[in-house]
């Protein structure tokens, strides 16, 4: 099976924190059938994500350190020189750029803003039950 990038949105990341579930997560990048895509302002929303008080009383700091293991031992960094802007929630624009810029295959997240685009380029925005189904019929 051809390794597949994948950027996974911060409304993930937290998911897999909170239900402290990485196994999906782990099964496919630590056997490097995905690859990881980040950029600096994915890393950095991830980050000030997690420091909220409001979510701190769901994960530890140790399953914090965990996942951010696993994000610097698998992740490829993605400088971004695109700006497009499409998507009706603005914010959520970095994410296309680093699709574009990346060639990413998919872009997985919950976002409906997201989600209504379908895909960006070669990208596909999908959730990650999608994902998951995907993986497995490959």
């Amino acid at each position: 099976m051809k390794n597949k990038k994948v950027i996974l949105d911060t409304n993930l990341w937290i998911s897999f924190l909170i239900s402290k579930d990485f196994s999906f997560l782990d099964n496919y990048v630590q056997k490097r059938v995905v690859k990881l895509i980040f950029s600096e302002e994915l890393l950095d929303e991830f980050y000030t994500v997690v420091q909220r008080p409001s979510l701190k009383k769901y994960f530890s700091k140790k399953d914090l350190d965990y996942l951010f293991e696993i994000i610097g031992q698998y992740a490829i960094i993605q400088n971004i020189s695109s700006n497009l802007i499409l998507c009706r929630d603005e914010k959520d624009n970095f994410l296309l750029n680093l699709a574009v810029d990346s060639n990413s295959d998919f872009l997985v997240t919950g976002d409906k803003d997201l989600l209504v685009l379908g895909n960006i380029n070669q990208t596909k925005i999908v959730t990650i039950k999608t994902l998951k189904s995907k993986l497995l019929n490959e």
